[in-house]
């Protein structure tokens, strides 16, 4: 299917647009870089994702050097909170629904996709978590769940399905980290697929399968 690239600037944020040209879309995907990252590093990722679907990068408000983007500063606070990620959502998730707005994409499309890697898996994580209500499914790659997270209520995420993929000798985003986020959403009954494959700080060929399986059922 042929798409339309365009990149659009929504205050405070730059974003890259991938939509087909075809006025039928199927679903809405988000796709949120990590740390050093920009809107361009999550293309790889684009091969999971069915290919009538609007692609949404958004590029990370920290700038660490050319074309290198983060969303939370660890340089001199190597453990923000849950709070310091939330602040950056909040200002995310208005975007986001002013970019959906601006090309057209409401009411049909309420509930976007989205897939994080590392810091961009923790923005992700934090996203699904204060807006529930706004997502369906939420891949986490390489990812953690920042510190101190709220206390939710029992059913808070019910309604979403999560796909948590992790490298066991991962020694930026130790796997324990993954292991403690899973528990925390199966906490308040999300639906959660886990994949953890003997690597380092990527995501190899098997779990990549097993997201693409997770987007297509």
């Amino acid at each position: 299917m042929e798409h339309k690239i365009f990149d659009i600037y929504i205050n405070p944020y730059y974003f890259r647009i991938k939509k087909p040209l075809k006025n039928s879309f199927t679903q809405v995907y988000c796709l949120i870089h990590g740390w050093s990252g920009n809107e361009k590093s999550m293309s790889i990722f684009s091969s999971v994702i069915p290919d009538d679907s609007v692609f949404i990068f958004p590029r990370g408000p920290l700038q660490l050097g050319d074309n290198e983007y983060a969303w939370v500063d660890i340089r001199n606070n190597k453990k923000p909170t849950f709070e310091d990620y939330s602040i950056i959502s909040l200002e995310l998730i208005k975007s986001i629904q002013e970019l959906i707005q601006s090309i057209n994409l409401y009411p049909e499309y309420e509930k976007i996709n989205l897939i994080g890697f590392s810091q961009g898996a923790a923005i992700c994580a934090v996203l699904s978590i204060l807006y529930p209500d706004k997502f369906h499914k939420v891949a986490l790659l390489s990812g953690f769940l920042p510190a101190n997270p709220p206390t939710l209520k029992p059913e808070a995420l019910s309604s979403i399905y999560y796909y948590i993929a992790h490298g066991t000798q991962d020694k930026l985003v130790e796997f324990e980290k993954a292991l403690k986020l899973k528990n925390y959403l199966e906490k308040y009954n999300s639906i959660i697929k886990f994949c953890q494959e003997d690597l380092g700080h990527k995501i190899g060929a098997s779990c990549l399968k097993n997201l693409n399986l997770f987007f297509k059922t």
